[in-house]
């Protein structure tokens, strides 16, 4: 079994590669960084995604290819197609916005795994946990982020995130339906779990939107975390910017923010007062361990054929107890009264 990583010396990319064994063929533009990461017996070739030929060598030979580069808004199905069309499996760390029945009708009998990163993908799969552990779940408010730095590609995706069609900042899930302009951000506040003050920016993706749907949630409150108030003040600013040139700010904004501090990132997820909290140094460490966990069970066999979302396909509970078995992530699970409505 030989699983192919593009975008192997990335921040995610590093991060994968460090929690994959086996056979292991490594791609990237620059061929000396590529064989800076290889370890002994790990394959090292250059490849660019713009480049047909290069990308289709690449993926031959390969069982499964995993792709972690960005930016996914720009990049699209350029990788997943060159690996269906090698016969391998497909999984991204990224990729929610991708045609799900076109790439279904590529695989002929391959599994595609798409959103397999932090967010989509841990942002769906822990409330679902968490959800088994609760009877009758009707309220879920969530608290993601921290001190993180934005690479350039997370950037330009978080960006464009934000003009997308399912994209709602600034709204609420309430009485089982979105609610626009429900919420406020927040600068210089507590929250459970965050250490000091931080800012919070409200925010209703398409993915928390399916989550409430499925879970049959009455309430939900989705607040990005910033442990800083430059990043805010640069995302409040984002939407209806150029994109290069709000991506260039928020991934200014962060470094400024981290400047002599130590990173971390986390997911806080209070369910009718069950709490969850996973947590990292980086949003990066996180994607990483779901992409080796999507990877693992692609391989094995546990996923079926054709495209999926990794939150529709991988066991919640599973990928809970894998990331308890993480080094690089510490897992807590709190029973407390719950959050009253409105508050942060």
């Amino acid at each position: 079994m030989t699983v192919g990583v593009i975008g192997c010396y990335g921040a995610v990319g590093r991060a994968l590669v460090r929690r994959l064994r086996g056979r292991l063929r490594l791609g990237g533009r620059d061929l000396t960084q590529v064989r800076k990461l290889a370890r002994p017996g790990v394959e090292a070739v250059e490849v660019d995604i713009d480049d047909d030929a290069r990308l289709a060598e690449f993926c031959n030979g390969c069982d499964v290819v995993v792709n972690c580069a960005g930016p996914s808004a720009s990049i699209g199905d350029t990788v997943a197609q060159a690996a269906l069309r090698a016969g391998a499996h497909y999984v991204d760390v990224a990729g929610d916005q991708l045609d799900r029945s076109r790439l279904t009708a590529l695989a002929r009998g391959r599994a595609t795994v798409l959103a397999a990163g932090m967010m989509p993908g841990l942002s769906a799969l822990l409330p679902r946990a968490l959800a088994e552990r609760v009877e009758r779940p009707s309220r879920l408010v969530a608290h993601v982020g921290g001190l993180d730095r934005f690479t350039r590609a997370a950037a330009l995706d978080y960006v464009a995130s934000l003009h997308g069609e399912d994209a709602a900042p600034l709204a609420a899930w309430h009485g089982h339906r979105p609610l626009r302009g429900a919420l406020r951000p927040a600068e210089n506040v507590v929250l459970p779990h965050f250490p000091g003050r931080v800012s919070a920016y409200p925010y209703l993706s398409g993915e928390t939107q399916r989550l409430a749907r499925t879970l049959e949630l009455a309430e939900v409150e989705w607040w990005g975390v910033f442990d800083g108030e430059r990043t805010l003040r640069a995302l409040s600013g984002a939407r209806g910017r150029e994109t290069g040139q709000a991506a260039e700010d928020l991934e200014l904004a962060a470094r400024l923010d981290a400047l002599g501090r130590r990173p971390y990132f986390q997911l806080v997820f209070d369910m009718d007062g069950r709490v969850l909290v996973v947590r990292a140094a980086d949003s990066y460490e996180l994607t990483a361990a779901l992409a080796a966990t999507t990877t693992r069970a692609v391989a094995a066999g546990r996923v079926p054929p054709g495209a999926h979302d990794a939150s529709d396909v991988l066991v919640p509970a599973a990928v809970l107890n894998e990331l308890r078995d993480d080094p690089a992530v510490e897992v807590t699970e709190l029973s407390r009264a719950p959050v009253e409505e409105g508050v942060l």
